[in-house]
């Protein structure tokens, strides 16, 4: 008699936060971000905030705001001290779930 009994492994969904290609990461990292959203007073104010969250050493100081050439969007630069995956999906998550924050790159 054959067993027919299939071994699967379990699927594990990502979130589209989540990074991928996780080969390629090695922590800890400094990690280039850029971040975007409608031009307006909240936007630096609520990305300082989930930053200070994340990283409570952080120097904001060093984001750099850019206006974009219509002037509808602002660009927030800053370099991220990560130390582990979890850390990278947990601020993502974070940003996109900010009503203020377009898009992170």
């Amino acid at each position: 008699m054959t067993d027919n009994t299939e071994t699967t492994t379990p699927i594990v969904e990502k979130k589209s936060t989540d990074i991928h290609n996780e080969e390629l990461w090695q922590f800890p990292m400094q990690y280039p971000i850029k971040i975007i959203g409608h031009a307006s007073p909240e936007l630096l104010g609520a990305v300082s905030d989930l930053l200070k969250q994340h990283f409570p050493l952080l120097d904001l100081a060093h984001l750099t705001v850019t206006q974009s050439s219509g002037g509808k969007y602002h660009s927030i630069a800053a370099v991220l001290p990560f130390e582990n995956k979890e850390q990278v999906n947990a601020v993502y998550a974070d940003l996109a779930a900010s009503q203020h924050v377009k898009t992170a790159l």
